[in-house]
C-alpha cells in the first residue's frame, strides 16, 4: 500500500530580533501603566518565510522565500515547480 499524503507547513524567520510587535508584561492591577511596555523598532523587519513538505517516505525540498508568502508568490514558487513535481512522483496522489 502506498502512501500519498503530503503535510505542509510554513514558517517566517525574523533576521533582527525587532519584528515590530510591542511586548506588554504586566500583572493584576497594573493596567496602563507606561513601565509595563516595552517598546521596539516599528518598521518591517528583515525576514524570510520558509515551506515544506513532509509525506509518508519521503520530502520536499526548503522553499526560501523573500517577503511575504502570499497567495501569488505560493502558486508560483511553491505549488507548481515544488508540489506538482513531487505529487507526480506518486503513482496514487490526489491533487
Amino acid at each position: 500500500m502506498e502512501y500519498s499524503c503530503l503535510s505542509t507547513d510554513e514558517s517566517r524567520i525574523c533576521l533582527q530580533p525587532h519584528d515590530g510587535r510591542i511586548r506588554v508584561w504586566r500583572h493584576r492591577g497594573e493596567r496602563m501603566l507606561n513601565s509595563c511596555v516595552m517598546h521596539r523598532y516599528t518598521g518591517p523587519a528583515p525576514g524570510i518565510m520558509v515551506w515544506a513538505g513532509i509525506g509518508y517516505y519521503s520530502r520536499t525540498p526548503l522553499v526560501r522565500t523573500a517577503g511575504t508568502l502570499n497567495s501569488q508568490c505560493y502558486i508560483s514558487e511553491v505549488l507548481e515547480p515544488v508540489v506538482l513535481h513531487y505529487l507526480q512522483g506518486l503513482a496514487t496522489a490526489i491533487f
